[in-house]
């Protein structure tokens, strides 16, 4: 009999709660998904982060306080898609993936490498161009390497990355330590003036910045990598928002307007 009440019991409190899940939903009505997009277009602005020190993907003119740079004209070609125009955050490179989890920004248009890592927090766009990352020394530097793994004999901070890049990720892949074994910066023109100023004996960067700088600083490509692909980042919960990033990426490609880009900016 208790065996048999006890199984009443289970069914009822079973059939009490299918009852309370149907009719709380009807009474408690699930707020409607404003998507960001949306929220772009009736705002009339989209904001998308950067750090303006890395030319020729963004830069910023500080007498007539404009952005420029090729990412700052691909995200100009996404706003023109959507019918708005860009605002942009400057910030350091490693603040960015913050600041677009929590919302702050829409997009993120940093050249800005594609690994798995980043692509666990945010959702990458379609790759936009690809890069090979270089090591640079001033021409009157004696240094060569073969590997990259050679910058392990360079140790007690003679190196300098950008804080939060691949070129970071890589050295500590290595098994070097940030402060112990090489030198980090937040932004790539504070890194560059620590190569020239002698307070690091080479750089690890993308190899476009070496091309940016190398009219502006004595300096030298001494090892490359193979080239590495680009991404726009924005938050998995805004799929409305990543497709209009990739639709212009790829009608960029099949019209020739970021290869125009390309030639503009990298020659």
């Amino acid at each position: 009999m208790r065996k048999q009440a006890a199984i009443i019991g289970m069914i009822l409190c079973l059939g009490g709660g299918l009852a309370i899940g149907w009719f709380i939903p009807s009474l408690f009505p699930t707020p409607t998904r404003v998507a960001v997009i949306d929220t772009i277009q009736s705002r009339g602005t989209f904001i998308v982060g950067t750090s303006a020190d890395y030319p020729p993907f963004e830069d910023f003119y500080t007498n007539n306080d404009t952005y420029y740079g090729f990412d700052v004209d691909i995200a100009d070609l996404i706003a023109a898609e959507m019918g708005v125009t860009v605002v942009w955050v400057d910030m350091d490179f490693d603040s960015l993936i913050g600041a677009c989890t929590a919302g702050s920004i829409d997009m993120i248009a940093a050249a800005m490498t594609y690994n798995e890592v980043r692509a666990e927090k945010l959702a990458a766009s379609t790759t936009y161009v690809t890069v090979a990352q270089a090591v640079i020394v001033k021409n009157s530097s004696s240094m060569a390497i073969t590997a990259l793994d050679n910058l392990t004999i360079a140790a007690n901070q003679l190196i300098g990355v950008q804080a939060g890049t691949v070129m970071q990720a890589d050295l500590e892949a290595l098994g070097m330590v940030a402060g112990v074994n090489f030198t980090t910066y937040p932004r790539a023109d504070a890194l560059m003036l620590a190569l020239d100023g002698g307070a690091i004996e080479a750089a690890y960067v993308d190899e476009p910045i070496y091309e940016a700088f190398k009219t502006t600083y004595e300096i030298k490509v001494i090892f490359s990598t193979d080239p590495e692909p680009l991404a726009l980042w924005t938050r998995y919960s805004e799929p409305e928002l990543l497709y209009v990033m990739n639709k212009v990426i790829l009608e960029g490609y099949q019209d020739g307007t970021i290869q125009d880009l390309i030639i503009t900016w990298f020659g």
